[in-house]
């Protein structure tokens, strides 16, 4: 399970590339989050912006699921990963409430593990 997860919004694939080492500082906006699969979680939100659903997908829709995040920079053995959301998320993000960021922060936050 990866442990420190950090999210920014970089104005392209080459700018978040050149955090891959060093994070994106005090450059971006960021939010760090702890103990969380990345690839799951968003992938997750985006379900929930398709079709929104206080119960957790079961897994195999979860994995069956398209678009996954894709890679910025290639995965190494160091364990720091650089992803970019799928356009449809980051859009539906950009247009959302502030009361439908709540309820997808709080359906997902309480999820069962």
């Amino acid at each position: 399970m990866a442990h420190d997860i950090i999210f920014f919004l970089a104005p392209d694939d080459e700018t978040a590339a050149s955090t891959r080492l060093r994070g994106p500082g005090e450059d971006f906006e960021s939010v760090t989050c702890r103990f969380i699969e990345p690839d799951t979680a968003i992938a997750e939100w985006d379900m929930h912006f398709e079709a929104p659903s206080a119960e957790a997908p079961p897994l195999e829709q979860l994995y069956a699921w398209r678009p996954w995040p894709e890679y910025v920079t290639a995965p190494l053995n160091d364990g720091i990963e650089v992803l970019a959301l799928p356009k449809r998320l980051t859009r539906a993000l950009g247009k959302a409430t502030s009361a439908e960021l709540e309820e997808l922060a709080g359906h997902w936050m309480t999820r069962p593990v």
